[in-house]
């Protein structure tokens, strides 16, 4: 199974460990520790476990409500009266919607926090400020939907409360209590080389170490071993107590808008810091599974626990995807409680059959209009019974045609996705999508999420000129990122999500999917879904620049051309990049550039994927032609001086 998912999934390694009691029944490797070495991993090789770090924060958070010293229903104002926010409901978001992502906190606020070999604590100590200008997606508490920035705001709210640094408060009541020697944070002193490297398809070569900055959020290190301890303990009596424990494993999302799910099939059905409070297909055994996954750019995580049975199971892996990482850790863990005669057979999965085509009730074609995820509108132009889709999930559900099928809903030709439209209320309606995805003998998963929201009319009036004028202006431009470090890893592509593509569309009065055109530079997000974001344009010396997702980013067509003769390049007082495109140039010319340590020079193709990034390959000399795209980055003041 782990040598498919290699194969599969383009993999450089993957780890894995079963657990029962205090025996390990299984435990392997898979791949190399380092491709350029050609070196093995082995049990104790470490890797970045992403958002299972959020279990992590909050067991913390858990543990200081077991010492009666958080009350995870009181609004968190009352422990951290600096944190404020621009919409007046932040004042009733208590830790619980942290822990179940319930707060309506947009999303993620990930500047200077996904870096190379940098433990810069800039996303963590600015968190609070940045928040202050933020509004809420939606009433704390009525709707559920993945958000990073409250672990973060968890882990400052540890941090307050017990007096002690994060890090550290984790190695006194979690690390070493559980003797979990290999689990550790970026700004920990540890040994980096037990660190599994990562290649990915960007760069042809093994990428340094990662940091993942947003420690709360993401950024621990750890191995399925340590992984696998810390889920025994999440079922109580070791660090929590039983009855908090519990409560971790409560169906939280039950208790606001939730996509429609009654055979409880989906892979996401939220608890405390849990994504899934009881897994399929252990739930069709009659059996309760926790489950949490985890991501960053280099590595992939699962984590799956049965506390009635005491088995935990985790993969991690290094330089693909961790979409398939559940159904591994599930497959695994379902062969063992097979074996231990606890099931008696592996019950078959979903078989799907081609849907026939039927006649659609007036009430369904009214569900025709403009719909919006971020970054994108769509029109869903219902006739005859069918409509066509853009692509759901890359690699697995392509653009195409969905059929009425009876019963309100509309299914893809294979009958693997299927979708109907939810009417909340009068001003709030979705489609969801009801996604099966196979991964051949590792397993399958189910996804049911809302994957548009549907539009009002925001109409711009006709005495509206220059707003029309300044968005039409906008239409299909692209805003490439200006404030990330040189040791940044989104400088690894310029292509989404690092940089915006800025769909307008003003029939409807809207842009970048769901954000409602305000005036000339400023437009509001109105979707419930994550990592949403305002969007705030304003110009300086005749360049629009743009303010979105914590971030700021330049208008590429008012980049300017690159002047081969020029000797130097200076970064200006603002520290933003400074971007030039390659126009003039016939032929490629190969520049070299010398540039002080804590900078670096980036260069990109006409379709924006990256040719060179000295962070990484050290290479100052890169050859250039036109249509490229060279980028300097660095601090006030750095002097870039090329030949």
């Amino acid at each position: 199974m782990a040598e498919t998912a290699l194969v599969t999934f383009g993999s450089t390694s993957i780890q894995y460990t079963l657990m029962h009691g205090e025996n390990i029944i299984l435990s392997g490797t898979k791949g190399v520790y380092d491709r350029s070495e050609n070196s093995v991993p082995d049990r104790n090789t470490m890797y970045g476990i992403g958002s299972v770090s959020k279990l992590f924060v909050t067991a913390a958070g858990m543990l200081l409500a077991d010492k009666g010293i958080l009350d995870i229903d009181r609004p968190i104002i009352y422990y951290l009266p600096d944190f404020k926010m621009a919409d007046r409901r932040y004042v009733k978001i208590a830790s619980k919607h942290l822990m179940n992502h319930s707060s309506g906190i947009y999303g993620t606020h990930f500047r200077n926090s996904l870096l190379f070999e940098d433990s810069d604590t800039y996303a963590h100590d600015s968190l609070l400020n940045n928040l202050e200008s933020c509004s809420l997606k939606y009433d704390p508490g009525s709707f559920s939907e993945y958000c990073n920035d409250g672990f973060s705001l968890l882990e400052i709210l540890v941090e307050r409360l017990s007096g002690m640094r994060y890090n550290e408060f984790l190695k006194k009541f979690f690390f070493t209590p559980l003797d979990m020697k290999s689990t550790k944070t970026p700004l920990d002193n540890f040994d980096r080389t037990l660190l599994a490297r990562a290649c990915l398809s960007v760069y042809d070569g093994t990428l340094p170490y990662e940091t993942t900055n947003i420690i709360g959020t993401g950024g621990l290190y750890s191995t399925t071993e340590d992984l696998c301890k810390f889920g025994k303990a999440l079922s109580g009596g070791e660090i929590l107590s039983k009855v908090t424990a519990g409560a971790m494993g409560e169906n939280e999302y039950q208790k606001g808008i939730w996509p429609e799910d009654e055979e409880n099939e989906s892979i996401y059905a939220y608890g405390l810091g849990w994504d899934n409070v009881h897994l399929p297909p252990f739930n069709k055994y009659g059996i309760k599974a926790l489950f949490k996954d985890g991501n960053t750019i280099q590595y992939h995580s699962s984590l799956v626990c049965i506390p009635e049975y005491d088995m935990t199971a985790a993969v991690i892996s290094a330089g693909n995807r961790a979409i398939y990482h559940t159904s591994f850790a599930s497959t695994l863990s379902l062969e063992v409680l097979k074996e231990l005669k606890i099931i008696k057979k592996i019950i078959p999965e979903k078989a799907f059959s081609i849907p026939i085509k039927t006649e659609i009730p007036d009430e369904i074609t009214s569900f025709s209009g403009f719909y919006a995820e971020n970054g994108k509108i769509i029109n869903i132009n219902i006739k005859n019974g069918e409509f066509i889709l853009p692509t759901l999930l890359p690699e697995h559900v392509p653009e195409q045609k969905y059929i009425y099928s009876g019963k309100g809903i509309f299914n893809s030709l294979d009958g693997k996705v299927s979708v109907h439209f939810v009417k909340v209320n009068r001003d709030l309606a979705f489609m969801q999508a009801n996604i099966a995805i196979s991964f051949n003998e590792i397993g399958n998963i189910i996804w049911k999420c809302f994957k548009f929201q549907r539009l009002a009319e925001n109409k711009i009036d006709n005495e509206s000129a220059a707003v029309r004028i300044a968005w039409e202006n906008r239409k299909n431009a692209k805003y490439l990122i200006l404030d990330e470090k040189f040791s940044s890893q989104r400088y690894l592509s310029l292509k989404s999500p690092t940089t915006i593509d800025l769909q307008v569309n003003l029939q409807i009065g809207y842009a970048f999917g769901g954000c409602r055109i305000i005036n000339e530079n400023f437009a509001k997000n109105e979707l419930y879904f994550r990592d949403a974001t305002d969007l705030r344009f304003f110009k300086k010396n005749g360049i629009e620049y743009l303010h979105a997702k914590g971030n700021a980013f330049i208008r590429y067509d008012c980049i300017p051309s690159f002047d081969i003769t020029k000797k130097d390049i200076i970064i200006l007082d603002d520290g933003y990049v400074r971007y030039f495109r390659i126009q003039t140039l016939d032929e490629g010319v190969t520049i070299h550039v010398n540039h002080p340590k804590g900078s670096a020079l980036a260069v990109y193709d006409g379709n924006f994927e990256m040719k060179n990034l000295t962070t990484i390959s050290k290479n100052k000399n890169c050859l250039i032609v036109k249509g490229d795209l060279i980028a300097f980055i660095g601090s006030p003041g750095d002097k870039f001086e090329i030949t």
